[in-house]
């Protein structure tokens, strides 16, 4: 329980405690009152009052407790009526008290006109806004306490944070939570009898601030994305007058899966093509998979090969935790080849619960997580999220539940977790939303190892009617989610929006390659491949292994055959498109064979009279230049650009290089400081190439010199300047 104090001025008697249930704080987001009104109430009297607040979903329990007091005077304003301050207040208190805050803002009202300096009054008329909803109305309330008294509550900064979060003003909300931490220097008496009133609340709501400041942090970087208008339909034949939801791209953005929802409940794998990002789309069946059973939500590793799905069997009727469902639902693996699911294998029976009902399968970038949909137990309600990981010998840990900062007593459904493994989207009933279902996000605390509380997307993507099955193309610079909103083609249809790079995923490479025999070329399938995170992956049936790694960073490799040499290299990871993967191949040799020893040569023939060599040699400095041109506001390397850098790395590898200057430049257009981290970036981008295929030398420097000025030419000036220095031996003549 969290105590609201509504304190007595100095030397006074006993207090007046109001205290509010955790649920209710949760709600509204109000930390613990401490008062100094005009007076005090002199009751002998401990009664329970039982308040239900239905817009905030839960129960709002009040208790009064009231000892014997002493009325002191008080100094007012020049002009006031102290008694009927008092009286209008107290009128006020009693309405709040009986679950009225809209009737109880009048007299609070009347308070503040009898007398302006009442603080009280303007604390209590903030609390009723609050829980009224009319976030604007309490800060302004709050603000004015603030303002006459800076130092009357420390805890009130927090509240203030709380409420302007509410209010979709992230600066703000930091401003206040981020001062109120601060303020944890000064102390306690600096803020009077309230400050130590408040000290053990104002430790309860320490524990949680980090997490707090963390979420206006994210919510201010997302204010972009959320404040996007284009949010498009991908119309018809993509959307019907059906359902239409789960769009799922793997790495070729002209090209995905999605589900439709027809007669009966059946629900079928759908492929939508389209030649190029300006072309239609058209759509297809997935060739023979469809039953006419439901199978619904897929999920496919980034590389394209493998796929999860879910399948639904029998025509019985079960009602569970409230909602009917047809059939006992389950989830499935297979490999894509060749535009077909081959292979199809039921996940193991501890996933597959015969029990519950299991859909909606998430595999993560690399398929070293999968989350899915279940009514299993434990539960937090009626479907939740759980999660299981993938074990060293390829298996699948046992499940577990995400926990109450993604579940709720409602239904969530539709998990997607981003390429970096570090955000999970997901639709929910029961977190607080804009209307029917909303798409939240929650963000992965290594510290306390496990899923932040989640936060609403917010609008366009989110409104009053139902969003569901959220999802990142592989570049991460275009969502989607399906939705019933006004405007589409039917019931739920697919849309598109733009999300902006902060919101994104940390930059993500998808890297390729094959394990095979050095002298064969043979190769080698379901061999373990170790990466320097501690991971496990393994090939598939082509030798293949595919693995997430964080853009522009090392990536060690190791692999282990009792038939070959151990291998082990570190590779470096630039930042890639992921059109394609990046291409790493892992060649392994067999044992040395010690060969006998050659004959002694012959001895060399005697020599008349020895060759003297007369020419004279020496050393000179060269440089060759080479300019690698970049796309608008992007540093990732093109095909074309990696095909002439090729062309440039054999023209030097294997020269004496003394030194290698990469410089990176943008064009004018934009901000300087995002330009001069563009530049950086770009070459960045190059340098790791040029390591990674192998040249060598003594000095290797990158910078990124910003951007350089010329409308007429900025297409030019998106570049990376190179500039080897390497020794040669010439002759002297």
């Amino acid at each position: 329980m969290h105590s609201f104090y509504l304190a007595a001025p100095p030397l006074a008697g006993p207090k007046l405690f109001l205290v509010i249930s955790d649920n209710m704080m949760e709600g509204i987001g109000v930390a613990p009152l401490i008062l100094q009104p005009n007076f005090v109430w002199v009751l002998p009297v401990l009664f329970l009052l039982y308040l239900p607040i239905i817009m905030f979903r839960t129960a709002l329990s009040i208790i009064l407790l009231c000892g014997l007091a002493v009325v002191l005077p008080a100094r007012a304003q020049k002009g006031s009526n102290f008694a009927a301050a008092n009286v209008a207040f107290d009128e006020g208190v009693q309405l709040l008290l009986a679950g009225k805050p809209k009737r109880a803002i009048k007299p609070f009202n009347e308070a503040i006109k009898q007398d302006t300096g009442y603080i009280a009054a303007y604390r209590f008329l903030g609390l009723s806004y609050d829980l009224l909803g009319n976030y604007s109305a309490a800060a302004d309330a709050y603000l004015h306490v603030v303002n006459r008294d800076s130092t009357f509550s420390r805890l009130l900064y927090y509240q203030l944070g709380r409420v302007y979060y509410k209010m979709s003003r992230p600066e703000l909300a930091l401003h206040y939570l981020e001062q109120f931490q601060e303020l944890q220097k000064r102390d306690i008496g600096d803020f009077g009898r309230n400050g130590e009133e408040e000290a053990a609340e104002e430790r309860k709501v320490l524990s949680r601030l980090d997490g707090e400041i963390k979420a206006a942090r994210i919510t201010q970087d997302s204010s972009q994305f959320i404040n996007v208008t284009k949010l498009f339909n991908l119309g018809f034949p993509v959307n019907t007058q059906q359902n239409d939801y789960f769009p799922f791209f793997a790495n070729d953005p002209n090209r995905f899966l999605f589900t439709r929802q027809g007669q009966g409940q059946d629900e079928d794998l759908l492929i939508g093509r389209r030649k190029d990002a300006e072309s239609e789309w058209f759509t297809s069946r997935f060739g023979s998979f469809n039953t006419l059973r439901p199978e619904g939500m897929c999920s496919i590793v980034r590389d394209g090969q493998r796929i999860y799905f879910t399948s639904c069997k029998g025509d019985e009727v079960v009602v569970a935790k409230g909602f009917r469902r047809t059939g006992n639902c389950d989830l499935y693996a297979g490999w894509l080849v060749d535009g077909k699911i081959q292979d199809i294998i039921p996940l193991p029976d501890y996933i597959n619960s015969p029990e519950s009902w299991e859909t909606q399968a998430a595999i993560s970038c690399d398929e070293q997580q999968l989350f899915f949909v279940s009514e299993r137990e434990p539960s937090f309600g009626m479907t939740d999220i759980f999660v299981c990981d993938r074990l060293p010998d390829g298996s699948w840990s046992e499940p577990r539940n995400l926990g109450d900062g993604v579940n709720t007593p409602e239904a969530e459904e539709a998990p997607f977790l981003s390429d970096d493994g570090q955000t999970l989207y997901f639709s929910s009933t029961g977190h607080y939303s804009l209307g029917d279902e909303d798409i939240f996000a929650s963000w992965w605390d290594n510290s306390q190892g496990r899923f932040t509380r989640a936060l609403n997307l917010g609008p366009p993507v989110n409104g009053p009617h139902r969003e569901l099955g959220f999802h990142l193309s592989a570049d991460g610079k275009t969502g989607y989610v399906a939705s019933d909103r006004p405007g589409g083609l039917g019931k739920l249809d697919i849309y598109g929006f733009k999300l902006s790079e902060r919101l994104s995923s940390r930059p993500i490479t998808y890297v390729s390659g094959f394990v095979t025999d050095s002298l064969t070329g043979e190769p080698i399938v379901d061999q373990v491949v170790k990466v320097g995170n501690g991971k496990v992956y393994r090939t598939n049936y082509e030798g293949r292994f595919f693995v997430c790694a964080p853009s522009g960073e090392p990536l060690p490799v190791g692999v282990e055959h009792p038939d070959y040499l151990p291998y082990a290299r570190t590779f470096a990871v630039p930042r890639w498109d992921n059109v394609a993967p990046y291409r790493i191949d892992l060649f392994l040799s067999k044992d040395k064979v010690v060969a006998p020893p050659p004959p002694p040569p012959p001895p060399p023939p005697a020599m008349e009279e020895a060759d003297i060599d007369t020419i004279q040699r020496r050393t000179r400095i060269k440089k060759r230049n080479y300019t690698v041109l970049f796309n608008f506001e992007d540093a990732s390397l093109t095909p074309r650009a990696i095909e002439g850098l090729q062309i440039f790395v054999n023209e030097v590898k294997g020269r004496n290089i003394v030194n290698i200057s990469v410089t990176g430049f943008t064009d004018s257009t934009g901000d300087a400081e995002f330009n001069l981290r563009l530049s950086q970036e770009r070459a960045k981008a190059v340098g790791i190439h040029l390591q990674t295929a192998g040249v060598k030398a003594n000095g290797f420097n990158i910078v990124g010199a910003g951007e350089l000025p010329g409308a007429s030419q900025r297409a030019l000036n998106r570049k990376v300047e190179i500039t080897v220095t390497y020794r040669e031996i010439v002759k002297i003549n």
